[in-house]
């Protein structure tokens, strides 16, 4: 499972960050416990092996689900996009389960 954070960091991409990508800071992050068990459960149930998942977290640190991408974009983070390809093209070789 890799994670990464997208900071906003003017009105507009506060709103939608694609309004100003300029404005934009990424990282990579860890995944609580609870939400890694719930997402492994969702693509269980969704026979999934790939998705990109996007969530919303609050100033408590309350994750919460926007939305399921099961073609989702990952090449933007760059710290990620080389091992989420790597892990893809390791899948589809069959060298993982």
């Amino acid at each position: 499972m890799f994670a990464g954070e997208i900071h906003a960091h003017s009105d507009e991409s506060r709103i939608d960050f694609r309004r100003d990508y300029d404005a934009l800071t990424y990282r990579v992050c860890t995944v609580p416990d609870d939400i890694r068990c719930g997402v492994q459960r969702l693509m269980s149930a969704f026979d999934l092996r790939y998705a990109a998942l996007d969530f919303l977290v609050d100033h408590d640190d309350t994750w919460h689900l926007v939305d399921v991408n099961p073609n989702g974009q990952y090449g933007f983070i760059p710290e990620l996009a080389q091992p989420i390809a790597r892990a893809i093209a390791d899948l589809l070789e069959g060298r993982m389960s």
